[in-house]
């Protein structure tokens, strides 16, 4: 399930991230300015990603979704191999959703006991602080390479290219970002 494009939820604030499913939320249609062939709802993931989590950064209200797949190693945390995507009864986003920080089949590099690992990444499990906010980077990823198969709101399903440039990537996740995002853009 999208849950957005990095913030996924601020305990202190009680704020969710800006995608099509919340932390708790029960969102109406009105809540989706986009529209709904705008809102990615659902999207493939790989499971048993390993992922960086637990690194207690960054921390703070409105920090900019990452640019750069490379910067998300120096985040920090423990690297917990073949975790993402194994648990899914659990609804943790590390292992229910994914978010659009950065377009499909992005490789997120972290080395780790010597080894190159794709990763996914979280700042701050949920539940695990009352003030840490929890960004998150748990890219959309396919088994079949060049694309990904969507989910949109209206009901729709789309393949999506790798080759998705990432403020469109990122437009289509948002539920009320005022993008207006054009059929060939994707």
């Amino acid at each position: 399930m999208n849950i957005g494009t990095w913030l996924v939820y601020d305990p202190g604030r009680m704020q969710f991230g800006d995608g099509a499913f919340g932390i708790n939320a029960a969102l109406p249609l009105a809540a989706f300015t986009d529209g709904l062939s705008q809102t990615i709802a659902f999207s493939e993931v790989k499971a048993y990603q390993p992922a960086l989590k637990d690194g207690g950064r960054p921390t703070g209200f409105n920090v900019s979704p990452q640019r750069n797949p490379t910067e998300i190693e120096a985040f920090g945390g423990t690297v917990a191999d073949k975790w993402s995507h194994t648990e899914w009864a659990s609804g943790m986003v590390l292992q229910s959703g994914f978010t659009t920080c950065f377009p499909p089949n992005t490789f997120i590099p972290c080395f780790s006991s010597g080894q190159l690992l794709d990763i996914d990444f979280t700042a701050s499990r949920l539940g695990m602080s009352t003030v840490n906010q929890t960004y998150v980077v748990v890219t959309s990823r396919a088994y079949h390479s060049g694309s990904v198969n969507v989910s949109f709101l209206d009901g729709s399903v789309r393949n999506r290219k790798n080759s998705i440039a990432q403020p469109v990537w990122r437009a289509l996740g948002t539920r009320n970002g005022g993008e207006i995002t054009s059929a060939d853009a994707y």
